[in-house]
């Protein structure tokens, strides 16, 4: 009975899962929709020829040595780190929004102030995270490195990868490690959302991989004796711990693991007292977790306000808004906010969640609630493509052709996320072994969509923590997969179906690429400020700023200001003026010069009113130009630069992506796809001359 009860929590994540997948192939656009999307026809394409491809690397790993298995992972981890290093160096956040308030608190703690940002009032849940960096950059700070943020990016990183080490522990565990191993490496090799949360610094990270660590230090526990075995229980109670207060919804990771050592108990799996032992250190280590949280925010100045936080059902009205689905809405959140008491806040929202319930009824619930799923699931890249806005450091070329790098990008991520969501599904179907370690994932799965989904405000990066867990149940589907053997017509009959998807999705891309145009690039900003508590600078009579541009070509200078004072702003580059402009502040924040390839620019505002003139800014403790922790906090202008391109001039329109980049992605897609579907491996061969 205690069989069935796992392999139903199996079937239940699977069947999760595979409406996830049409969601995910056949209306990403229907949910949180920022990207550029390829037409769904596309993304199934794709993924079917991903398949056809990874069956191919399926067929070629039985058919070597196990020496030459073990060089390609090799090959695999080298090609990985080096792509890390060379992100971490190259990519550096300028952290906005709550990464903002994070990160400025924490060099703040690293500097010996115990003042705390009003924001951290109203969200003490980000209070840890704080705290946590803080530490990291103290130490840093200690060791002389003033710009810590590409050592804290190479550490983000490492902290990730340990969920590969442990996906791959229990890959070896589960024994399809060939062509598993390989392929869950390759999977992270390639993984956008990896590299994107890799270089935003915020606790996402830090709980990505909690799901997958604590399931191969769970299978060392039960399966080790010794001080190897309390060494890996020590290791899960330190991770559960972490994650909790890290982040509370975390809980459910917590209350999966209790499940799974209740269930192995019943299975007879392990002995009861080992059980027991392990629960008393886990809640022990918890208490002790939160109380040296608890105790490091008092030292460090934190003090709670009751009547500042916001409460729990605040969050929760907020996730019943059928307009904007489920998802974080201000409209929302500052009434609540702004409401004066504790006690005045919990009834707006209570009666907030009421009227909304009342208001959509049994089916519009359920109707709101498959919308939270599609934002929660639906897009592969788990809103990777749109993290980071703004960049301390990013290569020329990514600012100058990010649009066109990130549809790529959002179209080969979804149609692998296709792919991994196939082999999850049907791991999850058929798997009658290792059902304690997969049922504890499928625990996991479940717990946090139902958190998110029906509970909780949703947002793609909340989901981050399950893609792990899809990558693990993917790479493992794919490898017990029957392998597609094909006779001569049938490969025929699927290369020419294949031929022609692609060509119909050539044709595609490039309609879509004719109809999409790129009129404005981002090419740098400083927006750190407008978030939450906004900033403002007060320009008296004159004021002199620098804008850093590394010299990528720009004609176009935003200011943020609502103020009805005359001013004159002038934009210098190597000591010529650019551009003057005289007018109502307000009025004058769009500055368009003539282009040019700055690496800075000089700009002076200089107000003729008789108040001073207010304009968006932000409070620093760090260099916008370099990341360099500053000595004392300083508030930095607001701005925007673009590249615009002109209507008169439509020859200077760019393409969302051009021809030629379409037709040879689509080329060399198609070439890797035929080769993969005509490739017979040795044995193949010799078994079909013996017939």
């Amino acid at each position: 009975m205690t069989r069935k009860l796992l392999i139903g929590f199996n079937w239940l994540a699977a069947g999760v899962l595979s409406v996830v997948l049409l969601l995910a192939a056949l209306m990403p656009t229907d949910f949180f929709n920022k990207e550029d999307w390829a037409k769904p026809v596309i993304l199934v394409v794709t993924a079917l020829g991903f398949l056809l491809i990874l069956n191919a690397i399926k067929k070629a790993c039985q058919n070597i040595s196990a020496r030459t298995y073990r060089y390609w992972l090799y090959g695999i981890a080298g090609l990985i780190l080096i792509a890390q290093v060379w992100v971490a160096v190259h990519f550096i956040d300028a952290t906005r929004a709550d990464v903002y308030f994070v990160r400025n608190q924490a060099i703040a703690l690293a500097q010996g102030s115990h003042r705390w940002a009003y924001y951290f009032k109203v969200y003490p849940n980000n209070v840890n995270s704080a705290l946590l960096e803080s530490v990291f950059i103290k130490l840093l700070l200690g060791m002389g490195i003033k710009a810590p943020s590409m050592i804290l990016n190479l550490l983000r990183f490492a902290w990730i990868d340990t969920g590969l080490l442990s996906g791959l522990v229990l890959l070896k565990h589960w024994q399809h490690w060939r062509p598993s191993g390989l392929l869950l490496m390759l999977t992270w090799l390639l993984s956008i959302p990896v590299y994107s949360y890799g270089v935003f610094p915020y606790n996402d990270a830090l709980v990505m991989p909690l799901a997958l660590n604590v399931a191969a230090l769970g299978w060392l526990f039960v399966n080790k004796r010794g001080w190897q075995r309390w060494l890996a229980g020590v290791g899960t109670w330190l991770l559960l711990a972490m994650g909790y207060v890290m982040k509370s919804n975390l809980v459910v990771l917590i209350i999966a693991v209790l499940l799974t050592v209740g269930l192995m108990v019943v299975l007879d799996k392990t002995r009861w007292r080992l059980a027991v032992e392990w629960l008393v250190g886990s809640v022990v280590t918890l208490g002790l977790i939160t109380m040296l949280m608890t105790t490091a925010a008092k030292h460090n100045g934190y003090v709670k306000d009751p009547e500042l936080a916001t409460p729990v059902t605040s969050w929760i009205a907020m996730s019943l808004n059928p307009d904007t689905q489920g998802q974080y809405h201000g409209a929302d959140f500052y009434p609540i906010r702004n409401t004066k008491t504790q006690a005045a806040k919990k009834k707006m929202a209570a009666e907030s969640i009421k009227s909304r319930v009342e208001q959509m009824g049994p089916l519009g619930l359920v109707d709101h609630f498959y919308q939270k799923l599609g934002v929660f699931y639906s897009h592969g890249d788990f809103d990777a493509i749109n993290l980071i806005a703004q960049w301390l450091k990013a290569p020329s070329r990514y600012i100058l052709h990010q649009r066109h790098y990130k549809f790529w990008a959002l179209l080969l991520t979804q149609s692998w996320y296709l792919a991994l969501l196939i082999g999850s599904i049907w791991q999850l179907f058929t798997q009658r072994k290792h059902l304690i370690s997969t049922a504890m994932l499928s625990l996991v799965l479940l717990g946090l969509t139902a958190f998110h989904v029906l509970i909780w405000e949703v947002e793609p990066r909340y989901a981050l923590p399950l893609l792990p867990i899809i990558m693990l149940l993917g790479c493992e589907g794919w490898s017990t997969m029957p392998a597609l053997a094909l006779k001569f017509k049938r490969r025929l009959a699927v290369s020419w179906v294949l031929m022609l998807g692609a060509l119909v999705g050539m044709l595609n891309l490039m309609q879509m690429s004719k109809k999409v145009t790129v009129n404005q690039i981002s090419i740098a900003m400083q927006g750190n400020g407008a978030y939450f508590t906004p900033n403002t600078l007060s320009v008296k009579n004159r004021y002199h700023f620098v804008v850093r541009l590394h010299g990528e070509q720009s004609n176009q200078l935003v200011l943020h200001t609502k103020s009805k004072n005359r001013v004159t702003i002038v934009v210098k580059h190597q000591g010529s003026v650019l551009k003057r402009v005289t007018g109502q502040a307000e009025k004058v924040q769009q500055i368009d010069y003539r282009a040019v390839h700055a690496k800075q620019l000089n700009v002076t505002i200089i107000n003729h009113g008789k108040t001073p003139a207010l304009y968006g800014s932000g409070l620093l403790h760090f260099s916008n130009d370099t990341g360099a922790i500053t000595k004392q906090p300083q508030m930095t202008m607001q701005w925007n630069v673009n590249r615009v391109f002109k209507p008169k001039n439509p020859t200077q329109k760019i393409k969302l992506t051009p021809n030629k980049s379409i037709a040879a992605m689509t080329g060399l897609f198609l070439v890797l796809v035929l080769v993969s579907i005509w490739y017979r491996p040795a044995d193949e061969l010799n078994q079909r001359k013996r017939v």
